[in-house]
């Protein structure tokens, strides 16, 4: 009896010790997935960049980008450039050559912009609205009025300040709120439905999120930017943990921004202040980085936006300060 008592107390005694090590903070019944090993494991080597100073850029671009924010592709390849600066989508071919301008005179900031169903939806937080345009950059009726969810006062009002967009698995629009620190969720005819969180450090709450990703299983990361964290919630917007970046060589975030997702789970995110594009298992671990600050190509001066293009083996990086997007891609590209 003794003996069995002592392996009792040593099994124990292991469980315990195992179960402090903790490489992210994790929701207790929540189980981490194991990351197969892919080719987004590897950091992608640059091809070309779109804009930048050089003058001769001017006329064939229709205008240099200004403080680009933000990236998106469509499946045929075009890449869709919310030019901050300058109020207004450029448009691109898949190597880069100008295709058309959409937005003047209806947008006022665009922070955030998403493809979703042919669909070109573009986050303008100073309009307090999300804007709708289709593929060929024709202006759709506004999904919202400036009606909306004044966190504080739990009632609608004119407060929401969007920064990013994203649809999920079930249809619903998740929309990061940069002025009431939340995710607010509205049916896809822009009714809103409820909202997750609230201005706070613990779990579940916010400091100006900016962008946010949404995985094929449902899962949504959100970059909690002045938390310095990426916070993860499941389908029904519960916390399920969150990493700070700490297991990596380049070390704690400094301002997560741009976040996007590979299809099999390699999280790939801007640090704003580290001027570098980072990349991590879902367990926390640093996978691979590459940046710093500068101006030549693979280098970054405070960028901002990413959007990974799986069918293309791509990633779109916006170089605010350079006003340039970075195009890099994969090896099996």
């Amino acid at each position: 009896m003794r003996k069995i008592k002592l392996l009792i107390m040593l099994s124990l005694a292991l469980i315990l010790a195992i179960s402090g090590y903790k490489l992210v903070n994790v929701n207790a019944d929540y189980s981490l997935p194991v990351v197969q090993k892919n080719y987004t494991s590897n950091p992608p080597h640059y091809i070309f960049s779109i804009g930048g100073e050089e003058k001769n850029k001017q006329e064939s671009m229709g205008g240099l980008l200004k403080g680009p924010m933000a990236v998106t592709s469509s499946p045929e390849g075009k890449i869709y450039v919310a030019d901050s600066g300058n109020a207004l989508i450029r448009v691109f071919s898949a190597d880069g050559g100008y295709l058309s301008t959409f937005g003047k005179g209806t947008l006022n900031y665009p922070l955030g912009i998403s493809y979703i169903n042919s669909k070109i939806y573009v986050a303008d937080p100073n309009l307090m609205t999300v804007a709708l345009f289709d593929e060929d950059g024709k202006e759709l009726k506004p999904l919202f009025s400036k009606q909306r969810l004044t966190r504080s006062q739990g009632r609608l009002g004119e407060m929401i300040r969007p920064s990013g967009v994203q649809q999920g698995l079930d249809g619903k629009l998740y929309i990061t709120d940069i002025a009431n620190h939340c995710l607010v969720v509205y049916n896809p005819e822009g009714e809103f439905l409820r909202s997750i969180g609230g201005e706070g450090s613990g779990d579940g709450y916010f400091k100006y999120p900016n962008a946010l990703w949404i995985t094929g299983d449902g899962k949504i990361f959100v970059s909690d930017s002045n938390n310095r964290r990426i916070q993860i919630f499941d389908e029904q917007g519960q916390f399920i943990y969150k990493m700070n970046g700490s297991f990596g060589a380049t070390g704690a975030f400094s301002l997560p921004r741009g976040i996007t997702v590979s299809d099999e789970g390699i999280i790939i995110l801007v640090d704003v202040f580290s001027h570098k594009v980072r990349a991590f298992d879902e367990a926390g671990f640093e996978l691979w980085s590459f940046g710093g600050l500068g101006i030549d190509s693979e280098k970054f001066n405070f960028p901002n936006g990413v959007y990974l293009d799986s069918l293309k083996a791509r990633l779109y990086v916006t170089d605010r300060e350079n006003n340039r997007v970075q195009v890099f891609a994969f090896k099996n590209n």
